[in-house]
């Protein structure tokens, strides 16, 4: 086991020594070769010789052919475009054909008790770039599996990768990675490090899809990555409470990422982005999570779209962010003593529409938030709607339906800075008279007892005493303590077909 060991640090060395930076742009064509010649042990990969010949091969085809289209098949034609089109879809046939000739002479590594490849890091570091290694059904205690080349990492009959509860499963140090198709589980656990079952830092291109992970403190974990996929995982972690829990996907300082078609379960935070980026989330779930199921900080220009949160602390926190697109998502029964729908808090000019709240003690908390637009959301059967914070300003809720819920609107302010306009809301009394589909008399979504209860929780278990009911309805006739200025000057009569 010691040789077999100290073989791989040998070959890992060497690919570091013969790899030591990533080369770019065109003197990716050249330099392999210069490499070779001053360093013989490098061996040339499959792909850097073909790349070579191809580019020989491909660079003065686009000149050959426009000068063949032009003098035999179009010898008549006058317009430039003409050519220049021609020109063009030809080069781009030749560099589509480039690529699958790349791809077809990619190598497949087999791994299994009795294949050539016992272990996977051996089969690794056997790998050449863009090579495919293929993992037959088993159990593979190799924890951490260093990932060090740009390879397809496929699991066949959904292999398990067994982590021990020592450090990262698996650890990806090298771009364009892609892994499909394992079962994850049984990282390590540490009060210093985010051990996680597929670590990632400093890399890009990678994707990650329809693998199972289990038991581990963060599920997927992200620093510094750019343009990835995960896509069609699942992950259930083992967080017992917020400090030595983790998240089950987490991106740090990482852009330009699809998330899409996941599920989330018993992390700290289903889903986390710090410092992140042009994100697009979609079609994820996200439950029994401690804290959030899905939590932003200082992460602005992201996109979710049609993902469902359900029985977390909080179904979606988004902080100290702007320009967040929220739409066609599903949040409901989050029910604690200060629990959300959805929190937002120090955010500016995002849009929330389409979206369903539901179930949830408070759908929708805004706190110090400017400039965001909350339109044709349905707001059902929560304790509070929505609690709008006094230094809150400039928002718009608009076309909404309230319906079913205890409170439709608190806040800790006497003042209206926002805007409320053609609502829906069951509890609305007035009439319409002109019959233009608008309630003749405005509406006060604030009612006495829901701004004392806000102030002082205690007295909820005075609702709906006959003292209360009194006292709501001569504040209704007498304002005094509600925002008289708080209200929805045309609220709708009939709820919105959302």
């Amino acid at each position: 086991m010691k040789n077999e060991e100290c073989e791989i640090r040998n070959v890992y060395k060497k690919a570091i020594d013969c790899h030591p930076e990533p080369v770019e742009g065109r003197l990716y064509f050249i330099k392999p070769w210069f490499r070779h010649i001053r360093q013989p042990q490098c061996r040339l990969a499959h792909h850097d010789i073909y790349f070579n010949f191809a580019f020989i091969l491909i660079y003065p085809l686009p000149k050959v052919i426009t000068q063949f289209v032009k003098n035999w098949v179009f010898p008549n034609a006058k317009n430039i475009i003409q050519f220049k089109t021609s020109r063009y879809l030809l080069l781009a046939f030749g560099i589509l054909t480039f690529f699958s000739f790349i791809t077809l002479n990619a190598n497949t590594l087999t791994v299994c008790e009795t294949c050539n490849y016992k272990t996977i890091q051996t089969a690794i570091t056997a790998a050449n770039t863009n090579d495919t290694i293929e993992v037959k059904k088993g159990i593979y205690k190799e924890s951490p599996i260093l990932i060090t080349k740009s390879i397809n990492l496929k699991g066949i009959e959904n292999p398990t990768l067994d982590g021990d509860n020592k450090e990262h499963v698996v650890d990806i140090g090298s771009d364009n990675v892609i892994i499909d198709g394992f079962r994850i589980i049984n990282s390590g656990v540490s009060d210093i490090r985010e051990f996680a079952g597929i670590h990632a830092e400093n890399v890009k291109g990678c994707e990650l899809k329809n693998n199972t992970l289990e038991n581990n403190t963060y599920g997927f974990y992200f620093a510094k990555v750019t343009d990835c996929i995960v896509e069609n995982n699942s992950s259930i972690g083992n967080a017992k409470d917020e400090i030595s829990g983790g998240n089950g996907i987490h991106l740090w300082s990482s852009n330009h990422f699809k998330i899409i078609k996941n599920q989330m379960s018993k992390h700290r935070d289903g889903i986390y982005f710090e410092f992140s980026t042009e994100l697009l989330i979609e079609e994820n779930e996200s439950f029994n999570s401690i804290r959030y199921g899905m939590h932003f900080m200082f992460a602005s220009n992201n996109k979710f779209f049609k993902n469902h949160f359900y029985d977390n602390s909080t179904g979606v926190a988004v902080m100290f962010s702007k320009n967040i697109e929220v739409k066609y998502n599903l949040f409901e029964r989050s029910r604690f003593g200060s629990s959300y729908g959805l929190l937002v808090k120090d955010i500016t000019d995002s849009e929330f529409t389409n979206n369903t709240f539901q179930d949830n003690t408070i759908g929708i908390a805004s706190d110090n938030s400017t400039r965001n637009k909350f339109i044709s959301n349905q707001i059902l059967r929560n304790g509070w709607a929505f609690n709008m914070m006094g230094n809150c300003e400039l928002n718009e809720i608009r076309e909404n339906n309230f319906i079913g819920n205890v409170f439709d609107l608190s806040t800790n302010t006497r003042d209206n800075l926002n805007i409320y306009e053609k609502n829906f809301w069951d509890a609305y009394k007035g009439f319409d008279l002109d019959r233009n589909g608008i309630g003749d008399k405005p509406y006060l979504p604030v009612r006495f007892f829901s701004y004392w209860v806000n102030i002082y929780p205690f007295l909820m278990v005075l609702f709906q005493s006959p003292v209360i009911e009194f006292l709501e309805i001569a504040e209704r006739a007498f304002p005094i303590m509600t925002p008289v200025d708080l209200k929805d000057p045309y609220p709708n009569m009939k709820k919105f077909p959302l």
